[in-house]
């Protein structure tokens, strides 16, 4: 329901066009959405605040900003699905989160932001010193958007976790990132699935893993990374000693990589988990991989 309000706050319910006599030029427009602001007042308590409702729109997330300008319970904010938020939707969130330093924890997956809106997150996070964790999944973020990211992440020491799954970053927008987590010594957790990577990407997270002491999960499932990408990233590997768990699951390369992920598994026990799985391996390759295994690792083929 909608409602118009006259400069004097007097509320009335709209029913007839003809009927406007009393009514002053110029009224407010009242936006309402009885099922988001229940949502929101049974969530009011919560520590974790999930909106998962498709089409949100701008005046919705202004509803939502309203609420989040002052409640300090909430440290995880969750706004997914296929929504309708442009810039000022984006700007209504930020400027509330820039208010409320509680918010820890943000989940943006599917907004379809763009660059335009990722450049308001990064500026947002240039000078926040709370929000530890950043997932903008299925954002439609390219390679200006990864620059701005990568731009942000030259000066922010804050962020641990970042999830950048299902945005066309190409290899270029994947190399400003890695270039700028060179510098980079708080990030732990790297997510770059779906993101349109080949072995050139690949190679420039192969530079990062060098140099970068700090990553301790790796994710780049479901790219075009190949022999070339594949063997790079286990050459690095063997001289790291930091990173836990890596998912390469879903890619591109074949028993050529066999020896070099052998090698790497000889050389690094500090592995919890590598996916492996649905690539060109063979059988008797992942057979051969299996027996290379040293430690507990858990190895998926």
């Amino acid at each position: 329901m909608s409602r118009w309000c006259n400069s004097d706050s007097d509320c009335l319910t709209m029913t007839d066009p003809n009927e406007e006599e009393g009514i002053e030029e110029n009224p407010t427009y009242i936006y309402e959405n009885e099922k988001l602001e229940m949502l929101i007042r049974q969530m009011r308590l919560c520590k974790t605040a999930t909106f998962y409702v498709d089409t949100l729109s701008n005046d919705d997330m202004r509803l939502i900003a309203d609420e989040l300008r002052t409640n300090r319970r909430w440290n995880y904010l969750r706004v997914i699905g296929h929504n309708k938020i442009d810039l000022d939707g984006a700007k209504y969130l930020f400027d509330a989160l820039t208010a409320n330093p509680a918010v820890n924890k943000l989940h943006l997956g599917g907004n379809s932001l763009g660059d335009s809106g990722v450049a308001l997150i990064t500026h947002f996070l240039s000078s926040n010193s709370t929000v530890t964790d950043l997932d903008l999944t299925d954002n439609q973020i390219k390679e200006i958007g990864a620059k701005s990211i990568s731009q942000m992440l030259r000066v922010n020491s804050t962020l641990v976790c970042l999830v950048l799954h299902g945005n066309p970053l190409s290899d270029v927008g994947v190399a400003s990132i890695a270039q700028s987590l060179e510098h980079n010594h708080t990030i732990t957790d790297l997510k770059l699935s779906r993101t349109i990577m080949t072995d050139e990407g690949a190679e420039q997270i192969s530079s990062l893993l060098q140099s970068n002491a700090t990553i301790k999960v790796l994710s780049l499932d479901s790219n075009s990374i190949g022999d070339v990408g594949m063997q790079a990233l286990c050459m690095a590997l063997q001289l790291n000693h930091i990173l836990k768990c890596f998912n390469i699951r879903r890619n591109c390369f074949s028993d050529r990589s066999v020896d070099v992920i052998v090698a790497m598994l000889q050389n690094n026990r500090t592995f919890d988990r590598l996916d492996l799985s649905r690539n060109h391996l063979s059988e008797q390759g992942k057979e051969t991989i299996r027996q290379a295994k040293t430690n507990n690792t858990n190895l998926i083929l």
